[in-house]
């Protein structure tokens, strides 16, 4: 996909797992739910102020549940690594910023009240990587909530292959010279669930107030998992 010319840098995360109508409209049932766990458990408020880091330059019916149903807009702010002209497009009431992967985010310590990420942690790279991340969560909100595709789902989230992905080292080995390739390398996406954020959460930061499934409902099985954590 193009805007104005320019490559859409997050097709590609909706490339091949999205492609079936089948898969959009459970991601969409997914999302719908993450979004209302989002509102019951942080219950914000109309003043309330929101960043949502890494939201998607691909805008399509499972992109961007926050920004699709928040009822107050103009409190958020989307930080993303594309130009921002399709979520600007899509959602006028919103403010863009644009951010470098790997960097700290351009915002001061404690500017949010809710810092907020859905599937972004899995792509940043391996646990140090993790680890900062979640801390500028911490860094520039008082409360973070963290969404990512739970490994134990028996479909892989970004290809639709299913249960190969429970033995990474041959999910990656089978992708190898694929169409699917860009999914073999660990550096573009890992297999996270509760006890790998868990060991990666930064030092010195208050623990996870609570850790929950969410998404397609199955148990320990199901398609999501949210981390929130509140700072006193």
């Amino acid at each position: 996909m193009e805007a104005s010319g320019k490559t859409n840098v997050d097709e590609i995360y909706y490339r091949d797992g999205m492609k079936r109508s089948m898969a959009m409209r459970t991601l969409v049932a997914a999302r719908r739910s993450m979004f209302e766990l989002f509102m019951k458990e942080l219950a914000p408020g109309p003043a309330t102020t929101v960043v949502d880091i890494g939201v998607s330059d691909d805008e399509n019916e499972g992109a961007n549940y926050l920004e699709k149903q928040y009822p107050w807009p103009r409190n958020i702010i989307c930080a993303g690594i594309g130009d921002g002209e399709l979520v600007r497009r899509a959602y006028p009431d919103i403010s863009f910023v644009r951010i470098e992967p790997g960097h700290s985010l351009p915002f001061e310590n404690d500017r949010f009240d809710i810092a907020c990420s859905n599937a972004v942690i899995e792509h940043v790279g391996g646990a140090a990587q993790r680890q900062a991340f979640i801390a500028e969560h911490l860094r520039i909100a008082k409360t973070a909530f963290i969404t990512f595709p739970n490994r134990w789902f028996p479909i892989e989230h970004h290809t639709g292959i299913p249960i190969l992905h429970y033995i990474p080292s041959l999910f990656r080995k089978a992708l190898k010279g694929t169409k699917y390739s860009y999914w073999a390398d660990p550096e573009q996406m890992d297999f996270l669930d509760a006890r790998t954020v868990l060991r990666d959460w930064p030092p010195g930061l208050p623990r996870p107030t609570r850790i929950v499934t969410t998404g397609l409902p199955l148990g320990p099985l199901s398609s999501n998992i949210a981390v929130i954590c509140k700072r006193a």
